[in-house]
């Protein structure tokens, strides 16, 4: 399988973590901070029925790799396609692989389920904002075999994706959930202690004499936070003997089959256009990265601009923009001309929980805030709250709105 007849199409498979939680989730505080209570062992149970049920197929009792208690539920053939499992923020369901032409029809009754159990894929916040599960939305590429794996026949893909993923914020923030930035559940490898190391790797990498086989490149990254932090996006932590898989942990808020299919057709795209690119691109460093270009305005122009390139029809894209930066409603006498997003900045984190490896629970610094803040006109905008940081320059975006953002403690 050389690089010039890969058919990523026809052998690339995409597997998914995706997260649910209970409506009310503040009512029992375990269910989002522990992996087994009561009322989650209620719920999976309810999941997996009703998954069943649209299968027409069966469900069943076994363990994970963690030893916790889950559910297998089978179609009507008997063949498993989901794992209902027990995370710390949330039920996680592990699907079974598939092809890019198979993940609406394959996903589509889950969501069905859910609704009937009972359990949706968003937090719902005090002020009314839906925001991701705070669980894993994983999206698991790799291959049915490790002969047809086409990402273990070219293993330089992987590296040039990783490249291409961080030069280009655009296909990161807007897809997560509020956990950005340093001590995230998907960093940027700059965003990671001993990002020189990283450097050193890929320079290394690009100027090596022979290549290097699927394990080999593993094992010349796997000291480097790539590999070594398994919270990164994309992560190669998986990227070795024997299934070779990328976990992109950059994923949150996925509501439906067809934003799995959405999800995974814009990472199809990307590799597509990688196979005919013989270099790996250079890491850049990105000015600004956690001030105005963490910006919906800043992120959707860059995301619409290159979509163009890549053939890629931008609006079906943008409820994953308008779920991480969702307007705000503003009370009575609201003026036409203006309206105001939520905006993100890296969280900041006062304390983590860990067991067995894996960060159970965080504490969160909520006195960090930011607002967008958007315009029809140019008219200056006089600012009067309490704890101001910044408040940036007006600029204007390409639909033509007047746009600041200000951050408050």
């Amino acid at each position: 399988m050389t690089k010039n007849k890969i058919d990523l199409a026809s052998n690339l498979s995409f597997g998914f973590e995706q997260t649910f939680t209970i409506t009310d989730w503040w009512t029992d505080p375990g269910f989002t901070s522990t992996s087994d209570t009561p009322l989650k062992r209620e719920k999976m149970l309810a999941l997996a029925k009703e998954l069943a049920d649209e299968l027409k197929g069966k469900y069943f009792e076994s363990k994970d790799i963690w030893d916790h208690m889950q559910y297998e539920v089978t179609d009507s053939s008997g063949k498993t396609l989901f794992y209902v499992t027990m995370d710390p923020g949330s039920i996680e369901v592990k699907t079974e692989p598939c092809l890019i032409d198979q993940i609406e029809a394959l996903n589509h009754p889950l969501f069905i389920a859910a609704e009937r159990a009972q359990v949706v894929p968003y937090r719902t916040w005090w002020y009314g904002i839906k925001g991701g599960t705070e669980g894993g939305c994983h999206v698991n590429m790799g291959g049915f075999t490790p002969e047809t794996n086409p990402l273990k026949a070219n293993p330089s893909l992987m590296v040039k994706y990783s490249a291409y993923i961080h030069n280009r914020p655009w296909l990161h923030y807007p897809f997560m959930s509020l956990d950005v930035g340093p001590e995230g559940n998907a960093m940027r490898m700059d965003e990671k202690e001993n990002y020189d190391l990283v450097l050193q790797k890929f320079d290394e990498y690009n100027n090596l004499k022979d290549k290097l086989d699927a394990q080999e490149t593993y094992e010349h990254f796997k000291d480097c936070n790539l590999i070594a932090n398994k919270s990164s996006f994309p992560s190669l932590f998986k990227f070795h003997q024997p299934l070779f898989l990328v976990e992109d942990r950059g994923q949150e808020a996925v509501r439906s089959a067809r934003e799995l299919y959405l999800v995974s057709n814009l990472r199809l795209k990307v590799l597509n256009y990688l196979l005919t690119q013989d270099k790996i691109e250079p890491l850049k460093s990105i000015e600004s990265l956690h001030q105005e270009k963490l910006t919906s305005f800043w992120l959707w122009d860059k995301f619409k601009e290159w979509s163009q390139k890549l053939e890629i029809q931008s609006e079906e894209y943008q409820v994953f923009f308008q779920r991480q930066f969702p307007k705000l409603s503003m009370g009575e006498a609201v003026p036409d001309n203006l309206f105001i997003n939520e905006g993100r900045r890296p969280r900041v984190i006062t304390d983590k929980v860990i067991k067995d490896g894996v960060v159970r629970s965080k504490t969160v610094d909520t006195s960090y805030k930011r607002l967008e803040i958007f315009s029809k006109n140019s008219d200056a905008i006089e600012i009067q709250v309490d704890g101001l940081e910044k408040f940036s320059s007006q600029q204007k975006s390409q639909d033509g709105h007047f746009y600041y953002y200000l951050d408050v403690k």
